[in-house]
């Protein structure tokens, strides 16, 4: 299943790349990261907060366990991408779409 969803990802990115202009792709890839770090982040915590018996052999713990210390991991990363590169994210959002894709001219870098 988690093969089925990277090559459709990868196909969709391969396709827009053909078909829309670099700002508009980084927009909509960079929105795609932040929804799916929300998500993340959100169903964390209610692995988290619920705090269920779950009936499970010590092997399936052990991913589990596996499983939601690298989600956590990611989820903090993810929080301190966000936050150091929140000027690019913001022109990335919330710029005007222009046929000028130099960075060269940037003062704030």
């Amino acid at each position: 299943m988690e093969l089925y969803l990277f090559f459709a990802f990868l196909l969709l990115y391969v396709i827009t790349s053909f078909l829309l202009p670099e700002d508009m792709l980084r927009k909509i890839w960079t929105l795609a990261f932040i929804l799916s770090f929300a998500v993340t982040s959100i169903a964390i915590g209610f692995v988290r907060l619920s705090r269920q018996d779950v009936m499970m052999d010590a092997n399936q713990l052990n991913w589990y366990y596996i499983l939601f210390l690298f989600g956590m991991v990611s989820v903090a990363l993810g929080a301190f991408n966000l936050w150091m590169y929140r000027k690019p994210l913001w022109k990335i959002m919330f710029s005007k779409a222009s046929g000028d894709t130099d960075d060269d001219a940037d003062d704030d870098s």
